[in-house]
């Protein structure tokens, strides 16, 4: 808009560099009085000089409100949940702290123990967030490796038997061809490994008795037991000794 006011004085230097400051104003005005002494050789380098200090002004950044848009999808990682939020966050730019705080809480669910813990213990800075993302990923990362071990040990334990020695596999074991021998081989093959044992019966559900016993404070509860709400203690499925 400033060389469409001064059409008629584009090709005069002079001119168009003397009327520029006229058009500024707060702090780019400060820039240009702040230029070094003859660093200008004309018109179109100072244009160039300016665009480069205010052209990312002009750039289109995306709001704090999506921000908001953010989701976990159906068993996202909690690590690249953290990632895109990161940065969403610095594409952003400037994001407040509590604003970026909730914008990581309101994309989880609130059935994620990482959200419970969040909503009860409510962290006021980055650190206190951070922290407790590098918790949760870490355990999540844990339990599925400990899962991808299993998988692997019960392919291992399945046995493979090559079609060529699917005869051999119908045949049965042959008893001992001797009298005496034969016997003890039947009563051996009966006998079961462990003589079953018998414990007093209960005349009281489970959960009373658990909580008779608790009372002795000298229960270990697991490690890994959740955060639960308390308006969530009475429902149906709910666990006292995992508290969840």
């Amino acid at each position: 808009m400033y060389s469409m006011s001064l059409l008629q004085w584009k090709n005069y230097n002079v001119v168009m560099c003397k009327f520029f400051p006229a058009s500024l104003e707060g702090e780019a005005k400060n820039w240009f009085y702040t230029l070094p002494d003859e660093s200008i050789e004309s018109y179109g380098s100072l244009v160039e000089t300016f665009l480069e200090t205010y052209m990312h002004n002009i750039i289109s950044r995306p709001r704090v409100n999506k921000l908001f848009t953010l989701a976990r999808r159906f068993r996202e990682p909690l690590r690249s949940l953290k990632d895109m939020w990161r940065k969403l966050c610095t594409d952003i730019g400037k994001v407040p702290v509590d604003q970026q705080i909730f914008g990581f809480e309101n994309s989880l669910e609130k059935s994620d123990p990482i959200w419970i813990e969040m909503y009860t213990e409510n962290p006021q800075t980055l650190r206190e967030m951070r922290k407790m993302q590098e918790h949760y990923i870490a355990l999540q990362e844990i339990q599925e490796g400990a899962q991808d071990r299993g998988v692997q040990e019960a392919s291992a334990a399945v046995e493979v038997i090559p079609q060529g020695d699917s005869k051999r596999s119908e045949k049965k074991p042959m008893a001992p061809q001797q009298g005496s021998g034969k016997k003890e081989w039947v009563e051996k093959g009966n006998k079961t490994r462990h003589e079953p044992r018998t414990y007093t019966p209960l005349k009281a559900p489970l959960e009373e008795i658990f909580k008779e016993v608790e009372k002795r404070n000298d229960i270990r509860y697991p490690k890994t037991r959740g955060i639960q709400l308390d308006e969530t203690r009475n429902h149906p499925e709910f666990c006292h000794y995992h508290q969840y």
